[in-house]
């Protein structure tokens, strides 16, 4: 038989919610978060667009940066990344920082776009074949506004934090190495300025700093 209380109270570990993340609760931050990205962006893009005072900010010697295109294979995978992301959490407290922490980091880069509005700064190169057809659609889709901060960095920042604590050995490493070329990407496709890449980091950063998980798992500690 199992265990049977029979006075007082049940141990501590039994009165604790289950805090356990299924795949519908994760497939729904997924969708979710995917749906809020492509509001606040498409909308920045579409308000952006029709605007006459869209300034450009960059170095001059970022027309010495060299134009990679097969880097746009590793730009692009960001999405696969931040779709599957959620369904890395077990516990639903953490699954919550991190739709937190986007859904911020999303919200206060839109303002930012519509506030301070850049476009890319010259003409971007031209690829051949396959890679440079996927550079056409995907340059078809996405004008070259929302720059600063850039989303993809800051989203980066995200999953590096997310895959690094719940993957291990050769798979945490070969996607660490594969998110250094995602952080290179913007840079070598001629997507992104560095400025671009800087203010996205420091926003990601910030809401790592201010949204933390100390702050949710200490009030579960303290509820009865």
């Amino acid at each position: 038989m199992g265990d049977v209380y029979c006075r007082g109270r049940a141990p501590r570990s039994l009165l604790k919610a289950d805090t356990s993340v299924s795949c519908a609760k994760a497939f729904a931050a997924s969708v979710g978060l995917s749906l809020f990205f492509l509001l606040v962006y498409g909308a920045c893009l579409w308000v952006t667009a029709r605007r006459g005072d869209v300034g450009v900010f960059y170095f001059a010697w970022e027309r010495a940066i060299p134009f990679v295109p097969f880097m746009i294979l590793p730009y692009m995978s960001i999405d696969l990344f931040f779709v599957a992301a959620p369904f890395l959490f077990r516990d639903s407290r953490e699954l919550g920082i991190f739709i937190v922490r986007v859904a911020s980091a999303i919200f206060l880069a839109g303002v930012c776009f519509l506030v301070l509005p850049f476009r890319f700064a010259f003409p971007r190169p031209h690829a051949e074949g396959l890679l440079g057809a996927l550079f056409d659609w995907f340059r078809g889709i996405d004008a070259p506004y929302n720059l600063f901060p850039s989303l993809h960095a800051a989203l980066l920042l995200f999953l590096i934090d997310a895959y690094a604590r719940h993957l291990r050995g050769l798979r945490r490493s070969a996607v660490m190495f594969w998110f250094v070329l995602i952080g290179l990407s913007p840079l070598l496709t001629h997507q992104h300025h560095v400025i671009d890449i800087l203010g996205g980091f420091a926003l990601a950063a910030l809401c790592l700093l201010f949204i933390r998980p100390k702050i949710y798992l200490d009030s579960v500690e303290r509820s009865p």
